[in-house]
């Protein structure tokens, strides 16, 4: 790990410093768990928007694919 120094504001200590006495762990380790969900969660949203950018971009070659989708797939699925 790497040591650094964050400043925060008063109300943002005080509020981490109960905190770390009802959950017994301590300010360092809220916050670094605090980032680390706030990256994944971000991840997670670039994710899905990637995701949602890429529908209705593909064709299938068929007009009809919705509606006969069974006949499509066949013994496939």
């Amino acid at each position: 790990m790497i040591r650094t120094q964050i400043q925060f504001q008063e109300e943002t200590y005080e509020t981490l410093k109960t905190k770390s006495k009802e959950t017994g762990k301590s300010i360092s380790e809220i916050v670094r768990r605090s980032l680390d969900q706030t990256i994944e969660s971000q991840e997670c949203d670039q994710k899905w928007a990637r995701a949602l950018n890429s529908l209705g971009k593909f064709t299938s070659g068929l007009n009809n694919l919705a509606e006969k989708h069974d006949e499509h797939l066949g013994d496939r699925w």
